[in-house]
């Protein structure tokens, strides 16, 4: 009946494969109740599947289950010998939301509508698939109910165990790999381990014990795992490698969430159609962790999880949650530089972050005050691209990295970038076109708003520098610009162009994932690749503008200095002259008083004759003191007239003098207004 409706090429390729099966040229596994990697491939792939290595490389690989196929990438399809038509066709098999592969390992969630649809030669033995897909459905949904159980699985453990050591060293050999590795590859080891004749199943409370021991979990009981087996399996009293991961992923949330923890956590449902917030605390933490995302049939939602403040008990219980590799989660604590990287299907990015933390001084007037802080990002990749985990913490090295250091007054916000309440406005806005792509592009927004945050600094130091400037250039060496500060922006400039290279590289490289533009988002990355580039020669062209300013400002202050030193002199030949002027009438007035003291001491003496009478003339006259004060006074007149036209002739004229004392009082004038300015600038100077 199908053979009807396949293509003729396909018609024959069908025709030959039945043929070769009827023949028995190929050994076929057919069993109503399990599939194999090989069978399907055999469907997907017949002509690798003939090769005679193509068993041995599955066997190599661990590769045993649909479900491990549906977990390679094209890289590994590529390594396992697969030609490019085969690579299209286990990728678009392992990408159908449905039918999809079923939680049960030996189920390959394929139907022949599927075939038809993917161009693939159907094979024998599909008579029962539907039945299989309507029993895994029914298994995956109480799987599911059973790992949303939180109470059932916190009162496996009494208390909890305190995993967190002191000091964060070797935390991912210690801690990570030790007690939180859920990557399928560890999963699939575990189980590997377990499964001792390698069935695929494991049947025994022993095997699941000492799988859960290699995992660290040793602190069950028999009777605890017994109902843990119980409850899991059911009726099959069996389990498979997606039901270990199930108990195994379980028992670390609840061995980590047994206490209640104060959570920090907000969480975005979002469809094309509307979004949906809730916040992560105390009562609904369980729910969250325990349970999985409503879906509808029709639509396939994204969910952002963003941690605003860094708890280390949650970022584990993500790692549990969302299975992270413990390489990105090592880089989350240790705060590693700005990078993108991939690990297995999931992209982890880093991005050391700087933020503006005075707004409200957008004029100039005010040092440009920064922050700095780590944010970190988790991305589901292809085909789902469902998820996106955001961490934001303060930087813990920024105040060795950053020059000038951070001073009491710059602490740390609670809060230190908006890029977050950004993101959710475009988000819950009416008409978002953010909500019609998938989570690669969730991944770039966050990208775009840190490009912006980054940016927004580089303009505040412009804006700084041009008020700085304009302030030189207005009040010259009055100016309040400090050298010390227009020294240190230069630094942090240096350092805002190296965080804007490293970005730009990141983006750079992120343009290479051809998985990151599924939802054609290639446009973007290198639009924002060109604002980095821009930013970031923005920086440097600031500082040279620093290096500029500094020239100006050192070529005003040595104006300044000869200035001052101008002025001093002529402030100390002014007062030389002073000096002489007072040394002048100090003279003249003693050479006046000289003649007047000469006769005062001559006509003073006591000389008398044989009779006792006074020889000097004139004691006995009687007018003789009047005529002593005529002269005295005849010739202090003439001797003062005479040092006048002395005077005015030697210093050409009677303004010299006057011109010479304004010029001092301003001269001094201008001196104690330059010792204000000063003062000013001291006490107001950033």
């Amino acid at each position: 009946m199908f053979d009807k409706l396949l293509p003729p090429w396909l018609a024959e390729e069908n025709a030959r494969r039945s043929a070769e099966i009827d023949a028995g040229a190929v050994s076929r596994r057919e069993d109503a109740m399990e599939e194999t990697a090989e069978d399907l491939l055999a469907i997907l792939a017949p002509d690798w599947s003939e090769s005679p290595k193509a068993s041995k490389k599955l066997l190599a690989e661990g590769i045993r289950t649909p479900y491990d196929i549906s977990r390679l990438d094209k890289e590994d399809l590529r390594e396992l010998g697969l030609n490019m038509a085969e690579r299209a066709r286990v990728l678009n098999w392992s990408s159908q939301p449905t039918p999809k592969v079923m939680r049960q390992t030996s189920e390959l969630g394929l139907t022949p509508q599927h075939v038809l649809e993917m161009g693939v030669p159907l094979a024998r033995g599909w008579g029962d698939v539907s039945t299989r897909n309507m029993r895994s459905a029914t298994e995956e949904k109480r799987l599911d109910e059973i790992e949303g159980q939180a109470d059932f699985w916190c009162t496996c453990f009494a208390t909890s165990e305190n995993l967190l050591p002191s000091c964060l060293q070797d935390v991912r050999e210690n801690i990570l790999e030790a007690f939180f590795d859920c990557t399928p590859e560890r999963v699939r080891e575990v189980f590997a381990g377990m499964d001792t004749d390698s069935d695929g199943r494991v049947f025994t409370v022993v095997e699941l014990h000492d799988g859960l021991e290699r995992c660290g979990i040793t602190s069950l009981d028999h009777s605890t795992l017994s109902k843990v087996f119980e409850r899991v399996t059911g009726a099959g009293k069996m389990l498979n490698l997606q039901a270990f991961e199930s108990i195994l992923c379980r028992l670390r949330l609840a061995r980590l969430l047994v206490k209640p923890l104060q959570a920090n956590l907000s969480v975005v449902d979002y469809t094309y159609s509307k979004a949906l917030v809730k916040q992560v605390d105390e009562e609904n933490m369980r729910e969250f962790f325990f349970g999985h995302r409503p879906a509808k049939v029709d639509e396939n939602p994204v969910r952002w999880v963003h941690m605003q403040n860094f708890n280390l008990t949650l970022l584990l219980a993500l790692t549990v949650k969302y299975c992270l590799h413990p390489l990105s989660v090592e880089d989350v604590i240790e705060q590693c530089p700005t990078k993108i990287d991939r690990f297995g299907q999931n992209f982890f990015l880093a991005i050391e972050m700087l933020t503006v933390l005075d707004h409200s001084a957008g004029k100039g007037g005010q040092p440009v005050r920064v922050c700095g802080h780590h944010v970190t990002a988790f991305c589901s990749g292809p085909p789902s691209l469902d998820t996106l985990l955001t961490v934001v913490q303060p930087d813990r090295n920024f105040s060795e990295d950053w020059p000038g250091g951070v001073s009491s007054r710059a602490a740390f916000p609670a809060k230190c970038g908006a890029w977050p309440e950004k993101l959710q406005q475009r988000l819950m806005a009416a008409r978002s076109r953010l909500r019609e792509r998938r989570a690669d592009f969730l991944l770039y927004t966050v990208v775009d708003l840190c490009a912006d945050e980054l940016v927004a600094v580089a303009r505040a130091y412009l804006v700084r520098l041009a008020w700085l400037e304009e302030d030189l250039r207005t009040y010259g060496d009055r100016s309040l610009l400090d050298l010390g500060e227009v020294s240190l922006a230069r630094l942090q400039l240096g350092v805002l162009a190296r965080r804007l290279r490293s970005l730009q590289r990141v983006v750079r490289r992120a343009s290479d994932y051809a998985d990151l533009h599924s939802t054609g988002s290639s446009d973007y990355w290198k639009d924002c690749a060109d604002h980095l580039e821009e930013a970031h020669d923005d920086a440097w062209h600031l500082s040279q503008r620093c290096e500029a300013l500094q020239v100006a400002h050192e070529q005003v202050m040595e104006k300044k200095t000869v200035e001052q030193l101008r002025r001093q002199s002529e402030l100390s030949q002014l007062q030389a002259e002073k000096v002489n002027h007072m040394l002048f009438f100090l003279t003249v007035a003693t050479t006046l008083c000289t003649p007047l003291q000469f006769m005062s001491s001559v006509y003073g003496m006591n000389f008398v004759n044989n009779k006792g009478l006074p020889t000097i003339p004139f004691l006995t006259d009687q007018d003789g003191y009047r005529r002593f004060w005529i002269g005295v006074y005849a010739y202090l007149a003439a001797a003062l007239i005479g040092a006048s036209i002395l005077y005015y002739r030697i210093h050409r004229g009677p303004l010299r003098h006057g011109c010479c004392r304004r010029k001092e009082k301003s001269l001094a004038g201008e001196a104690k207004s330059e010792n204000l300015c000063m003062e000013r600038s001291g006490g107001c100077s950033p």
